[in-house]
């Protein structure tokens, strides 16, 4: 698999999951924090090791460094928002709002990444790149997830 498969199955996560929150409402409700959860979980994860492992590595190339920019930029706005989102003070009606926000600048950011950046990045590196780069990634995600849950065990 190369990094775009792989890039392309996580949005595919994301999406699924914003639809199922969308479809349950402005109502608070046991299930939608679950589903907001494992929303906010894998956006971080993903995000952090698409930094990373595609990011980092596309800045070294003149045709994709702005458009990588531009992706960091739109990742710290999703940061941003799903800080807020975690606000308790945040309810009902105005916290649904807020969701939809994340949900529209979410799908913008995929569909540019899917469209724009991955039709130059195919450009800019060979298909060995592209499978090391997926490689990368799902390393540095097991990685992410092996230090957050360390960090969610109580001391001992």
């Amino acid at each position: 698999m190369s990094i775009y498969a792989y890039l392309k199955k996580d949005h595919e996560k994301i999406k699924a999951l914003m639809d199922k929150i969308k479809v349950l409402g402005p109502e608070e409700s046991s299930e939608r924090s679950e589903l907001f959860n494992q929303l906010k979980a894998t956006i971080i994860t993903h995000s952090k090791a698409e930094e990373k492992a595609f990011y980092d590595p596309l800045k070294n190339h003149p045709e994709t460094r702005e458009q990588v920019k531009h992706g960091e930029e739109e990742h710290q706005q999703s940061d941003q928002l799903l800080s807020e989102l975690t606000d308790p003070s945040l309810t009902g009606s105005a916290w649904f709002q807020k969701f939809l926000t994340l949900k529209e600048s979410l799908e913008h950011h995929i569909e540019e990444e899917e469209k724009d950046v991955f039709f130059d990045a195919r450009r800019a590196l060979d298909g060995e790149q592209a499978e090391f780069m997926e490689a990368a990634m799902r390393t540095e995600k097991q990685r992410q997830v092996a230090d957050s849950s360390i960090s969610k065990r109580p001391n001992i």
